[in-house]
């Protein structure tokens, strides 16, 4: 967060990458590495090019997981993705140690509001 209290584009990246996290553990053929302890550090580290990836397979992670879940709690999730969006509507090439730490951060509370809102975690 700035200092005026805006949100910053690295925690708004790490918002992105819990909904995209979290579509992709309940799709059943998605797999879970956006889960993974390696894989969400070096996304901290350089977000551009894996949340770009990931977020081209969010509409196959959507409609997989609305197959095999409660479509209120896919919906709600999915539905998360363009208030997380970094307000440029691009994701940071790169992050220092700060802003890593924020989209950690961003990350962390996303997951809590999905928790909350669509009971799932």
């Amino acid at each position: 967060m700035t200092d005026d209290g805006t949100r910053t584009d690295a925690y708004r990246s790490g918002r992105v990458y819990a909904v995209l996290e979290v579509l992709q553990r309940l799709s059943p053929g998605g797999g879970a590495r956006l889960g993974e302890d390696g894989h969400r550090a070096r996304t901290a580290e350089k977000p551009l090019g894996h949340l770009r990836d990931a977020l081209a397979s969010a509409g196959k992670f959507y409609m997989e997981a609305r197959r095999k879940h409660p479509v209120e709690s896919v919906d709600t999730v999915f539905g998360m993705l363009p208030d997380a969006m970094p307000v440029a509507r691009e994701f940071p090439g790169s992050l220092d140690a700060k802003g890593q730490a924020e989209f950690l951060r961003g990350r962390e509370e996303q997951m809590a509001l999905i928790e909350k809102t669509a009971g799932v975690r």
